[in-house]
């Protein structure tokens, strides 16, 4: 089952979710050792996921070519010669990617897993913990694994290196919808820069979009 899920966020942002049930060559097949990046891969299934964002993105965007994709210094990748501003993630099973005709977009999936408690500490901030902490336990283990999917959305949004998840990514609130807008806030020096998490939480996993 290949695309199986896609929004339009707003006028200009959109998202899709590839669910992968194909194998590597179905994958290298069609992108026809087009993703140069990928070579450096060596995991099989690794490898996969990435060849299947990179097919789901050109999917997107059949004009452009995966293989001209270029990468910041925080590892963004972007198109040097196009108005077009994407983000892809992939996690076991699936791959998902956003395109935004407007301005930075940032995007990830998650699956909803026990594994999530143990590196909560590394992007949870107090604040956050607390209200988590009034949860029962299955919606505490939900609750994580959005904010740990929208911090890594606005992280890939935010194109800027040093950021500590735990203080300087802030989610305002709780989950109380399946499919809802939270704001949230990228803290500096400077000043607060508000943002918009366009989420959904699925039976087995979440995505987030950030946008600002």
């Amino acid at each position: 089952m290949p695309l199986f899920y896609q929004q339009n966020i707003n006028a200009t942002t959109k998202m899709a979710i590839w669910a992968i049930e194909e194998p590597l060559a179905f994958f290298e097949s069609k992108l026809q050792g087009r993703v140069e990046a990928s070579k450096n891969i060596m995991h099989p299934a690794k490898r996969t996921q990435h060849l299947a964002g990179r097919l789901l993105l050109q999917t997107m965007l059949p004009a452009l070519d995966v293989n001209s994709i270029q990468y910041a210094a925080n590892g963004k990748p972007y198109f040097e010669n196009a108005n077009i501003h994407f983000s892809i993630s992939h996690c076991n099973g699936y791959a998902a990617c956003s395109i935004s005709e407007e301005g930075p977009v940032g995007i990830d999936i998650e699956l909803i897993h026990e594994r999530i408690k143990k590196v909560s500490p590394k992007f949870l901030h107090k604040s956050e913990l607390e209200k988590i902490n009034t949860l029962n336990e299955e919606a505490q283990l939900k609750e994580m694994s959005f904010v740990w999917a929208a911090k890594e959305a606005m992280y890939k949004m935010n194109e800027k290196l040093g950021i500590n998840f735990s203080e300087h990514l802030r989610i305002e609130g709780l989950t109380n919808n399946t499919k809802a807008i939270m704001s949230a806030s990228i803290l500096s020096e400077a000043a607060a820069l508000d943002v918009q998490i366009h989420y959904e939480l699925r039976e087995n996993f979440v995505w987030a979009v950030s946008l600002i």
